[in-house]
């Protein structure tokens, strides 16, 4: 065993007596080096010289990535299967004063907070709005219906049984008599004529103060004739005459009177249906009734409602 420390000691060597030295870079022939003992020495004159060789430059070669082990994600805490993972509610953003009230830091920005003055003034305009739309309105649809379109009306008295008893509630259409009314405003001609045998109300044309109920009988151009108990109608569609009363229920087949006329334009001759004596004041005892005297026509009885009907020509 060689003593690392002696200088004079010799290295060890293989038992084949050879030294085996690494190749060069260059890959060339191994030289042995004269210095190590127990090798082979080469003269200097046989030895091969040996030329440098450069390497090729190369392109640094980046070192290859290192692969880092993900980190599997931590599993979340078991829960129970009867626990309910509580769900926080998401606060909202954080408002400043400032951004809730819409207001800037800047003083000449800054809206100024309404005065009691304009509070009161907008109150009062909603309150006005309120009182129109609710009260004014409604009540004006009310009235241009009560007056113009539909009114209704009790029977009081007895003079058109059996068709209309006391204290029956009519509704009255007065649509077409209203249209006739403003024709007559705007200046044209025109008058409301009911059809024969329906059922109108009208201002009594000695005192319209008083309201009154009864038949159409016959209109202008027509023959009308009371003699002897009996109605007739003369026209150019019936000029043998006929009972008008045929239509409709009379109280007595018996009418009384004494008539005989041609109604003239703009008037109608009107009749109860009561016809026993003194049970109907009408065109018999008073004359023709103006057209213009009229309210409008009966549609319906609504009460009572054992009565209630619907009223057209002869009902």
């Amino acid at each position: 065993m060689n003593d690392p420390q002696d200088p004079n000691s010799q290295p060890a060597v293989p038992s084949n007596g050879s030294v085996v030295q690494p190749e060069n870079q260059t890959g060339a022939s191994p030289v042995s080096n004269p210095n190590q003992l127990g090798g082979t020495v080469v003269p200097p004159a046989q030895a091969t010289p040996v030329v440098p060789v450069t390497p090729p430059a190369t392109q640094p070669v980046a070192p290859p990535p290192v692969a880092v082990p993900e980190t599997p994600p931590a599993a979340p805490p078991a829960i129970p299967p009867t626990a309910t993972a509580p769900v926080q509610p998401t606060p909202p953003p954080a408002i400043s004063p400032l951004e809730s009230l819409n207001l800037t830091t800047n003083p000449t920005e800054t809206e100024e907070a309404p005065s009691s003055g304009s509070q009161v003034t907008a109150f009062l305009g909603a309150a006005a709005a309120g009182f129109f739309n609710w009260v004014v309105v409604p009540a004006g649809i009310v009235l241009v219906l009560h007056f113009f379109v539909f009114q209704a009306f009790h029977v009081v008295g007895y003079s058109m049984i059996p068709t209309l008893d006391q204290a029956d509630y009519l509704i009255i259409d007065k649509l077409d008599a209203s249209l006739a009314r403003v024709a007559k405003l705007v200046g044209k001609s025109g008058n409301y004529y009911p059809k024969r045998g329906e059922i109108i109300v009208f201002h009594y044309p000695k005192d319209p103060s008083l309201v009154f109920v009864k038949r159409t009988i016959a209109l202008p151009g027509d023959h009308i004739i009371v003699k002897d108990g009996k109605v007739t109608l003369i026209n150019k569609d019936h000029p043998q005459g006929i009972n008008p009363d045929a239509t409709h229920l009379v109280a007595d087949p018996v009418t009384l009177g004494d008539v005989d006329e041609i109604v003239p334009n703009g008037n109608i001759f009107v009749m109860g249906d009561n016809r026993t004596p003194n049970g109907s004041f009408d065109s018999r005892d008073w004359g023709d009734l103006p057209t213009n005297m009229i309210i409008g026509k009966a549609v319906l009885r609504l009460l009572p409602l054992n009565r209630f009907h619907p009223f057209g020509t002869g009902s």
